[in-house]
């Protein structure tokens, strides 16, 4: 490999960290930001994990937060926090103002669709909880 080459090659892996670094300090910066960039990513690109069971399910994000500041308004007057995840209250509804919450990543594990091995549901179709609180 030529000396330009070699240089160019290091350059790139470097470049590349440094890129990675700058987008998880971004991150941390500024975290709701990260809730919003999430949801749409789920929603709308093909080639997020999370598409086969948000956007191709038909699952969309409401017109109004296609702008982070209205959504970032909705959120902060609606007990947004840190460390807090966005919640679908009905999980074959939209994102949208009246169908969103704030909670836990603790409750929303509760929450989450079953993948693997059905548990026993209850009446009104929730799982039941086996294990802690």
């Amino acid at each position: 490999m030529s000396n330009s080459k070699a240089y160019m090659e290091k350059w790139r892996v470097t470049h590349k960290i440094e890129i990675a670094e700058q987008k998880k300090n971004w991150w941390a910066k500024y975290p709701l930001r990260r809730v919003w960039v999430s949801m749409r990513q789920r929603c709308y690109n093909l080639n997020d994990k999370g598409y086969k069971y948000y956007g191709s399910r038909g699952i969309s994000v409401c017109d109004a937060w296609a702008d982070y500041k209205t959504f970032e308004k909705w959120a902060l007057e609606n007990g947004w926090q840190k460390g807090l995840t966005i919640d679908r209250i009905n999980n074959n509804g939209n994102y949208e103002p009246n169908n969103c919450q704030f909670i836990t990543q603790s409750e929303n594990n509760k929450k989450r669709r079953m993948r693997h091995s059905p548990q026993p549901r209850g009446i009104d179709g929730r799982f039941y909880s086996q294990g802690k609180e």
